[in-house]
């Protein structure tokens, strides 16, 4: 799928130092990070991140023992102007594609919103964002 972003999902300890080492192993080899998300509860922490080498980051993270999987998600372009996200979010609510979460990031004044949604929603979401002229983010524009 030329839209699938291969996101790492990664738990973490919620203590100090738990983040430092789970960047360490990505610098030290190499991988570059394009996204992160850190989110937490009592007991852990969840990092979701997009890295330049997604296929080595999951195969060294979890020869480091962190627990890694594979999320599908897309990104989008949206101009920073009043209602630009909202025109990606009510295109989608009015297909009923539930958007589980979202997470942005800024790359040269634009902002790039990267989405996850039910699975089996996945390429009907890509549909309904090209049929609205939403412009959405190839895979291969974070790849090595």
């Amino acid at each position: 799928m030329k839209y699938a972003i291969k996101q790492l999902s990664v738990f973490i300890e919620n203590k100090a130092g738990e983040l430092s080492d789970f960047t360490q192993v990505l610098s030290k080899n190499g991988i570059s990070i394009k996204s992160i998300l850190l989110a937490d509860s009592t007991d852990f922490g969840l990092v979701r991140t997009i890295v330049d080498n997604p296929e080595r980051a999951k195969a060294i993270l979890e020869e480091e023992g962190f627990s890694v999987r594979f999320t599908n998600v897309f990104g989008v372009k949206i101009e920073d102007v009043v209602g630009s996200f909202d025109k990606v979010v009510t295109a989608l609510a009015h297909e009923n594609i539930n958007i589980q979460y979202t997470y942005s990031f800024y790359e040269a004044n634009i902002g790039i919103f990267i989405f996850s949604v039910e699975q089996n929603s996945f390429e009907e979401a890509i549909k309904i964002l090209e049929k609205n002229s939403i412009e959405i983010v190839s895979a291969s524009h974070f790849y090595a």
